[in-house]
């Protein structure tokens, strides 16, 4: 029964930590925003489009791997 508890307490510290310090390094970056010069043409919104879109999927990423990593506390009322 000891034995158990205690690997069962090891596989569970091991798996929270890995789940935590993955949704730390996830959300570690930096955003530049697009610009778009003071006479555009059709490829500079394109472009500025473009780059919208990245970031976009980036902050959903960012977004979900926060809230995960916050969800383990909560549960675990830490």
């Amino acid at each position: 029964m000891r034995k158990t508890l205690a690997r069962t307490t090891a596989a569970t510290a091991i798996a929270l930590g890995a789940l935590t310090a993955g949704a730390g390094v996830a959300s570690a970056g930096t955003v530049d925003v697009p610009e778009v010069p003071s006479n555009p043409t059709g490829a500079d919104y394109v472009n500025a489009w473009n780059e919208s879109g990245a970031h976009l999927g980036a902050g959903a990423a960012g977004l979900v791997s926060s809230a995960w990593a916050g969800a383990i506390p909560s549960i675990l009322g830490a």
